[in-house]
Formats: C-alpha cells, sequence, structure tokens
C-alpha cells in the first residue's frame, strides 16, 4: 500500500580504511575496532537552517538532519497542499550520555555533587540525549506538522518505522510519510554495543538516511524488504540505510561530505 518517492543515504566512503576508535573512559580506554566515520565535523557534514540547532544535536542528530533535509523539494508538493497529512517516522537510540561530566565527578563529595553537576552539565547536553529531539528539529524544519513517531529499539527500530508509516498510509490519516533514522560513532558504549552484536568480520559505520513513501493501494511486506545484508553494520539506522541504498552507485550526499571534509 505503499512505494518509495525519495530516497537518500549519507555513509562513510566505501574505499575509506577502517580504524580503532579510541574512548578514553574513567580508568581504562575503551578500543571499538573496525570503525568507518564519516570524515567531517557536524557544520561540514550539513548546513542547518537554524545555526543554533548544532548545539541541541548530538553527532547522530546530524546525521539525520543531513539525510532528511535533502527531502525538501520531493516533499514541496504535500507539505504545500496540507502540511498536516505528512507524518514522520523514525528510528533514533538515546545519547550521547555525558561520561566527561562523570568522569569528573567519580570522587565527589555528596556536599560537592550539586555544584560539581551544574559546573560541568551543559544545559544542551539534555537535548543531545533525548531520541525524540533530531525528529522534532527536523520535521521543524521541512514544515511537517502530522503525526510524529520515534522508534528506539536497536535491532528493530527501522521496522517499526516503516510498519508504523504503512499502517497510517492505510487508514488514510497521512499522504506522505518520511522514515529516518542514523547512527553515529559518538557514544562508545553504544559503539562497543553495536561493535559486540555483529558480524566481527564486518565493520560498523556512521550513516544517516531518509525515504518519503506514498500510497500506492498495495501492501509492502518490509520485513521481506529490508532482509539480511552482508555489508558494513549502521547501527540501529542498518535497515534504512541499507534500503535507501539500493540500487545506488554513489549517493549524492556521501560525495559532498567526504569533499567537505578534505
Amino acid at each position: 500500500m505503499s512505494n518509495i518517492l525519495w530516497k537518500n543515504s549519507l555513509r562513510a566512503p566505501q574505499s575509506q580504511m577502517q580504524q580503532s576508535n579510541v574512548y578514553d573512559l574513567y580508568e581504562g580506554k575503551l578500543c571499538v575496532h573496525g570503525a568507518e566515520t564519516i570524515p567531517a565535523q557536524p557544520e561540514e557534514i550539513v548546513e542547518l537552517p537554524d545555526s543554533r540547532s548544532y548545539r541541541a544535536l548530538s553527532r547522530a542528530g546530524i546525521l539525520l538532519a543531513a539525510a532528511g533535509l535533502k527531502s525538501q523539494a520531493a516533499l514541496a508538493p504535500f507539505i504545500a497542499d496540507d502540511p498536516f497529512a505528512v507524518g514522520m517516522y523514525c528510528a533514533m537510540e538515546v545519547g550521547p550520555n555525558d561520561y566527561n561530566s562523570a568522569k569528573q565527578m567519580i570522587h565527589a563529595t555528596p556536599d560537592q555533587f550539586a555544584a560539581m553537576y551544574k559546573g560541568l552539565r551543559s544545559s544542551k547536553q539534555y537535548f543531545k540525549q533525548l531520541a525524540n529531539v533530531p525528529a522534532s528539529q527536523l520535521g521543524i524544519f521541512l514544515g511537517i506538522m502530522g503525526p510524529q513517531n520515534v522508534f528506539s529499539h536497536s535491532r528493530w527500530g527501522c521496522l517499526h518505522a516503516l510498519e508504523q508509516a504503512e499502517f497510517d498510509l492505510n487508514e488514510g490519516s497521512i499522504q506522505a510519510a518520511l522514515i529516518c533514522s542514523a547512527f553515529s560513532l559518538e557514544d562508545p558504549l553504544l559503539s562497543m554495543r553495536v561493535r559486540r552484536t555483529c558480524d566481527p568480520e564486518l565493520s560498523i559505520g556512521e550513516a544517516g538516511a531518509a525515504i518519503l513513501l506514498v500510497r500506492n493501494g498495495e501492501y509492502t511486506d518490509w520485513r521481506s524488504a529490508i532482509g539480511n545484508h552482508n555489508s558494513p553494520t549502521y547501527g540501529i539506522a542498518h535497515d534504512l540505510v541499507m534500503l535507501a541504498s539500493s540500487d545506488e552507485q554513489e549517493p549524492e550526499l556521501l560525495l559532498e561530505v567526504v569533499h567537505a571534509g578534505q
């Protein structure tokens, strides 16, 4: 009952050498092997409509915006017709946590705790930890005023987003659905969890993806459509990245980011 009208993906260059990400945590360092990081800073990855948003978005949030903002032209007719009939369905994990502040507060006494926490903790860090903030910010940028759903299951988040969008399109409550997801290597424990749960022969990489669905009167079995992929693992965003990358020789957005990072 839906088909893909538009799609976009953002990944690290396929020719990039894998590396080991080292995170300095507490008494020892955490090392995540086989990592593929997009070679660019947030401002190089995407130019946000409001520069103040960089302070409230995690790196995964930046990647989500980079993938989703490209949908503006495809979304324009639907937004112009009825912005409340356009929905957003996003798969995002919570985080990153503020390990730096936690590390500095390990030996704080009870009477020191409140003052130290207030001094170390950025008010914007809380927004970076929320899974719904990146989706909300992207929706504001795009002018989407319909239903917004955020799914945080680490394995099935993208499938949940796709199936909910499929249901809403079939019900007629929306005319178009933007499904999006992103994953970054910013959070060390999340990165290690993904590393330990995937094939050790595969790399893990940062990525973002977005697709625009419209109703076509036929049922789409998204569980079968996403299938299994022998490729680098992109965390919660993996299934959508693979779906958005199919039939692409080299994503346009990827080329832009690589050039910006050089």
